[in-house]
C-alpha cells in the first residue's frame, strides 16, 4: 500500500532503479522539493490550524509583531541606518512579512521609511502567493531566487521553521568490536 504522490513516488522509484541506493537527505529532498510535486516547491503545502501542521506565524500577528519590536531595536542600535534590510528565506505565503511591516508601519514610522524587506524564494508558485499577501507593501519588497543572489547589506537575515524543511542526513551509531562505537 502506498500513500501520497503517486507522481513523486515513480519518480524516486525510477531514480533507484537507474542509480541504487540513495541518500536519506535526497529522498527527503525530492519529498520537500522536487520541482514539479513536492510539498513545499508545488504550492499544495497546507500549514495553520486545519492544514498538516502550525506555526506561530500561522495562529496570529502576535509573533511578527513582537519580532518587529526586536527587528526596530536592531535598528536603533545599528544607528538609525536608513537602508535597514530584512532578509527571509521559507516565507511560506509572506503572513509573518505582512505581520512585521505592519506593526513596524503602526509603532515606528522612522524605521518603516529606513526598512527593506527581502525574501529568498526559489519557488515561482510560492512567490505569486506572496506577492498577493504583501501587494500592498509594494516596492518595500524585493525577491531572489537564491541567496547567493543578495548584495551584502545591513539589517537581519530571519528564518522561521526552515531549518526543520532541510534535508538532513542519517547518522548511525553502531558497535564495531565489543566495547566500541563507530558513527556513519
Amino acid at each position: 500500500m502506498t500513500t501520497g504522490n503517486s507522481a513523486l513516488i515513480d519518480i524516486i522509484r525510477a531514480e533507484i532503479q537507474k542509480r541504487g541506493p540513495r541518500s536519506f537527505a535526497w529522498f527527503m529532498e525530492q519529498a520537500l522539493y522536487h520541482p514539479e510535486h513536492g510539498y513545499y516547491s508545488s504550492g499544495r503545502c497546507a500549514i495553520g490550524r486545519h492544514g498538516d501542521y502550525f506555526t506561530n506565524v500561522s495562529v496570529g500577528p502576535l509573533f511578527g509583531q513582537l519580532l518587529a519590536a526586536q527587528f526596530a531595536e536592531i535598528w536603533e542600535r545599528l544607528g538609525k541606518t536608513d537602508n535597514f534590510v530584512i532578509v527571509e528565506q521559507g516565507a511560506h505565503h509572506g503572513d509573518f512579512v505582512r505581520d512585521v511591516l505592519e506593526s513596524v508601519r503602526k509603532r515606528w514610522p522612522d524605521f518603516f521609511a529606513a526598512l527593506r524587506y527581502r525574501i529568498i524564494e526559489p519557488f515561482p508558485v510560492l512567490k505569486d502567493r506572496q506577492s498577493l499577501t504583501l501587494a500592498e507593501f509594494g516596492d518595500r519588497i524585493e525577491w531572489r531566487a537564491s541567496i547567493d543572489a543578495l548584495a551584502p547589506f545591513t539589517g537581519v537575515h530571519f528564518s522561521n521553521e526552515l531549518l526543520d524543511s532541510m534535508p538532513v542526513h542519517l547518522i548511525v551509531s553502531g558497535e564495531t568490536k565489543p566495547g566500541s562505537t563507530a558513527w556513519r
